[in-house]
């Protein structure tokens, strides 16, 4: 019971600073949008890209440092120092993408530049989160709000006040990058107190190739607006980005299983994986049915030049829950493998295991949805199909391809834990579904496309928060689960009260 208490405080806490940081996530895109047309957003994320191929080399520190903070070895300094060094090869491989991709997509160099300082910050920020995802993951919350609204008066600044352009877009995340690694760093000093070991990180060394397999479907998935950038051009990458940053909001909800891999790494019970997914769909199917009712009037919000990717955003909300369900997938199977426990295992027990299995289903993911998404794309341009119709093909090839990859995986998951949620997510479709009406009927009725930006979100927001109450209070009032979880928060909270009253009572 107190695992199961813990897996869901420190999921809230790390979902609750994900929604804030979605929230201030949202408006930082808003700003950008209406800053920046297609052609520019699309560049933005191009240099995102870049910046994440650059990074690659991290994974090597990071893969190891969780699974091993996690098991109570305090590698802390090892995984900076480390860390540090690595990114050394980072800028090489960021100079080496930047000086390909500058002549077919920029007319300035200026911001290919100026997003070289995000180099070395990515591989402290992966770094300092990768061991505290193993030593205190609720923490993670803490950092990723405050980097955030960082990021967001910095954009307002550089984009608004100074007219800085991408430039201004660049500075923003240079900040919010710098602000969350200073943040993780303070709640992982206890973890450095041990001296840096060579052993160690030679060890780390020699295992490489396990975290550089596991990474490298990251690197290919998010290579899909390079490619698509290089092809056919910036323009219908930053359509498809608006729609996603608008559908990963679903995503969050991923946040709320941040604490299931640490405690699988400690050893567990087979059902945690259950409870996780129950409860990250008590959250993602409400988001996504909302995504789904307001597709259009919030991207909208952006501009109205960005309404054309709506059907595109309805089916990648769909895709980020079997996104969430597959994460969870992948923690349990690595989560309860514990092949590298031994000093003694060989290649080919390594070979055998899930920390194997797992980047060989995301590889060949990455590497099918690459290849199908340009296929489409090229036929979807030679066709002359519209934009509409391109952006919701796109959407629809990494629908399939999660969902197909997700279900390979889940089939090994099965013997190594229950994975199955119960009637409650019934439930929670139940009342999804008589939120997503209702909140149809009043954008219909309440939304106004000719207020002030201002104004116009804060409706969308107004909404949002209604569907909230209507889902969670129809859920309070079908499922006995919810409504014994709900009394064991306040119990909770009632006992914190009560403690922190008798603690000023004493000092008095």
């Amino acid at each position: 019971m107190a695992v199961n208490a813990g897996l869901r405080s420190s999921g809230l806490l790390v979902f609750g600073g994900r929604l804030a940081s979605a929230f201030t996530g949202l408006l930082f895109t808003i700003m950008v949008a209406r800053w920046l047309d297609p052609a520019h957003l699309g560049l933005w994320e191009v240099i995102v890209d870049l910046v994440t191929f650059a990074a690659y080399p991290a994974g090597i520190v990071t893969y190891w440092a969780t699974r091993d903070v996690a098991r109570g070895r305090m590698v802390g300094r090892t995984a900076l120092v480390f860390g540090m060094l690595l990114s050394g090869g980072g800028l090489v491989i960021y100079a080496a993408f930047a000086l390909v991709t500058y002549s077919s997509l920029a007319t300035s160099i200026l911001p290919f530049l100026l997003a070289v300082l995000l180099v070395p910050l990515s591989y402290w920020s992966a770094v300092v989160n990768a061991i505290l995802q193993g030593h205190r993951p609720g923490a993670y919350g803490y950092s990723l709000i405050l980097s955030e609204f960082a990021k967001l008066g910095i954009a307002y600044t550089t984009l608004y006040a100074l007219k800085m352009g991408i430039l201004g877009v660049i500075l923003a995340l240079i900040t919010a990058y710098f602000v969350q690694s200073i943040v993780s760093s303070f709640f992982i000093w206890s973890t450095t107190k041990e001296s840096a070991s060579f052993s160690l990180a030679k060890r780390w060394t020699k295992l490489a190739w396990v975290p550089s397999f596991n990474s490298l479907y990251v690197m290919i998935a998010v290579a899909d607006t390079y490619v698509a950038s290089l092809g056919f051009g910036t323009a219908i990458a930053g359509y498809y980005q608006v729609a996603f940053v608008v559908a990963s909001v679903v995503g969050y909800s991923s946040g709320l299983a941040f604490a299931l891999y640490p405690l699988l790494l400690r050893g567990g019970g087979e059902r945690l994986p259950r409870i996780t997914m129950e409860f990250s769909l008590l959250f993602s199917i409400p988001m996504a049915v909302g995504s789904l009712v307001l597709a259009e009037p919030m991207l909208f919000l952006f501009r109205k030049i960005y309404v054309p990717g709506a059907l595109g955003l309805e089916i990648l909300s769909v895709m980020f829950v079997f996104t969430t369900i597959s994460g969870i997938i992948d923690q349990t199977l690595l989560g309860t493998e514990r092949v590298d426990e031994s000093s003694k295992a060989s290649f080919h027990d390594f070979f055998r295991s899930n920390l194997l299995f797992v980047p060989i289903m995301n590889l060949s993911f990455a590497c099918t949805y690459l290849a199908a998404l340009y296929l489409s794309l090229y036929y979807s341009f030679s066709s002359g199909l519209s934009t509409s119709a391109t952006v919701a093909l796109w959407a629809s090839v990494e629908l399939l391809a999660t969902v197909a990859f997700m279900l390979l995986k889940a089939l090994r998951a099965r013997h190594y834990a229950r994975l199955l949620p119960g009637v409650s997510v019934f439930y929670y479709l139940v009342a999804a579904s008589v939120m997503g009406l209702i909140i149809h009927f009043l954008s219909g009725v309440m939304v106004n496309p000719s207020l002030s930006t201002i104004a116009y979100g804060a409706q969308i927001l107004g909404l949002a928060l209604v569907g909230s109450a209507i889902y969670f209070s129809v859920v309070f009032a079908l499922d006995r689960k919810f409504r014994a979880m709900v009394h064991q928060i306040l119990e909770r909270f009632r006992l914190g009260e009560r403690l922190s009253s008798r603690k000023d009572s004493q000092k008095r």
